[in-house]
């Protein structure tokens, strides 16, 4: 919903903004990843009703000959290797400027941005933050949020799904033993005791049967701790009769297909590593698990908001987290 909160109040601003300047306000929608980029873009041309409006540039996608940059979807990456075009356009080019995901917004590659455009409008979305190194992201704007609304309020306005969260003992294994430095295991040592383990699995089965209602016509997602697991996750679902399939940076390609096959029930479970963490929405997702620790607030908050979206036929989601004796320097908190 941050997309369409944005562009709402773009066109609010572009109808004022044309009564008083008498030309329509520029547009520069910023993202770190292509496919957010045509997603929001979809997103304004419904809401501006009008199925021309912005041009995509990307590593792969270039602004058509006969288009304009007057409303440019970009990602991050091609704005830094294009600052001298931006330059000739002079730094107050542009009136409305838009980052998404904007808790990034502390990494290097974003800081030109703030130094190099000056925009009547600076803003900047995001679900998460509160940054883990304790970053503040505010004082890039005005050091306030213009507009919040939190996890808590959201599901007391009913915004989003409610979610039944369970813990379940995973005796299968002891991370207390595993090094663990601050709150983060080696993805290695997890490997080793998560992978080829048949008795995990076992738990996850029963779990799976005492708290879903059907686990051969749900849509769930499991988040594992590296390639190699969600692979294996994904192998032993096949090889017990589920309909399954895994999606990691070795085939994210698939991650589009991977996706549609799982809200139209052809599988009912999508094992993966390091995805759908932000820009991908699964509104039918309706069961999560958690199969390996979680290191970050910011990422467990993305991965619970997976299954959060409100979908047809959904009453709850489902919140399985498979918790094993941890390392004590491990921050539950």
């Amino acid at each position: 919903g941050k997309t369409a909160i944005s562009a709402f109040d773009f066109k609010d601003f572009n109808n004022q903004f044309i009564k008083e300047h008498g030309r329509k306000a520029r547009l520069l929608f910023i993202v770190h990843r292509e496919k957010i980029l045509k997603q929001a873009r979809s997103t304004y041309r419904s809401v501006m009703v009008d199925g021309n409006f912005g041009e995509i540039w990307t590593g792969r996608i270039s602004p058509s000959v006969s288009g304009n940059l007057d409303h440019l979807f970009i990602t991050i990456q091609t704005l830094n290797n294009n600052w001298e075009t931006f330059e000739r356009m002079g730094a107050d080019y542009y009136d409305y400027v838009v980052i998404d995901e904007v808790h990034h917004s502390a990494a290097g590659s974003y800081r030109e941005l703030f130094s190099r455009l000056k925009p009547t409008v600076f803003l900047g979305l995001t679900a998460t933050p509160e940054r883990m190194d304790g970053v503040e992201i505010k004082p890039d704007f005005n050091d306030r949020f213009a507009a919040e609304i939190r996890l808590q309020e959201a599901l007391n306005q009913q915004l989003l799904a409610p979610f039944d969260y369970f813990c379940v003992t995973d005796d299968s294994v002891d991370l207390s033993r595993l090094a663990c430095r601050g709150d983060r295991y080696d993805v290695s040592e997890l490997n080793r005791i998560y992978n080829n383990n048949p008795e995990r699995f076992g738990i996850i089965q029963r779990a799976l049967e005492n708290y879903v209602t059907d686990p051969h016509d749900c849509k769930a997602v499991c988040f594992c701790c590296s390639i190699e697991h969600a692979e294996y996750m994904d192998t032993l679902f096949r090889q017990n009769g589920y309909k399954s399939k895994s999606v990691t940076s070795r085939n994210s390609a698939e991650i589009d297909d991977a996706s549609m096959m799982l809200a139209r029930g052809e599988i009912n479970y999508l094992c993966v590593a390091d995805m759908l963490n932000e820009g991908i929405d699964i509104p039918e997702i309706d069961t999560v698990l958690f199969l390996r620790p979680t290191e970050s607030l910011t990422i467990f908050l993305q991965q619970l908001g997976r299954g959060l979206r409100l979908a047809d036929g959904k009453t709850c989601l489902t919140v399985l987290d498979f918790v094993a004796q941890a390392n004590q320097s491990y921050n539950y908190e």
